[in-house]
């Protein structure tokens, strides 16, 4: 829907970048499937795109002590992106809308972790949560906005125009 305005390049292509940071959440949850031989060209592909996003957390894990550099990130995100009038809503929702995909990853992780079942349900979660985003960067590049159902809901209740 493009109802909410029109976009530009610069608003797809950072709509789409934000996405990158699910997929690299979603990463840790997919080394069951490198025993696959034949995806390893996929992951090899998936690590060379997140290469600007892997050097974001290692610069802000390495200035910020006990692992709370995702959580700098994601505050960066949230307060100069998301609530943020002056950027584009385009850019906005997406944003919102892939620090969702990465939060409902870290809940997955944390409960599924503590149960001992993530290698069972990692790779399937990583498989969905990449498929999604890819989904949402080809709605992005295409200056449609990507709608998840249930997801999408939620980001434009908590994104009002």
């Amino acid at each position: 829907m493009v109802w909410r305005g029109s976009t530009d390049f610069k608003d797809r292509f950072f709509g789409a970048a934000v996405y990158l940071f699910a997929i690299y959440d979603a990463m840790a949850l997919g080394g069951g499937l490198l025993q696959i031989p034949a995806l390893l060209p996929l992951f090899q592909l998936l690590q060379l795109l997140l290469l600007p996003i892997s050097l974001i957390y290692g610069i802000f894990n390495t200035i910020i002590p006990l692992g709370f550099g995702s959580l700098v990130i994601f505050f960066i995100l949230f307060l100069a992106v998301v609530r943020n009038e002056k950027i584009a809503y385009f850019i906005r929702f997406n944003t919102l809308q892939s620090i969702l995909f990465g939060i409902a990853i870290s809940l997955i992780q944390i409960v599924f972790g503590t149960l001992g079942a993530l290698a069972i349900i990692g790779s399937a979660v990583f498989v969905v949560a990449t498929a999604a985003s890819i989904f949402c960067m080809v709605q992005c590049i295409l200056g449609r906005y990507p709608e998840i159902p249930s997801i999408s809901d939620v980001v434009y209740s908590q994104l009002p125009r």
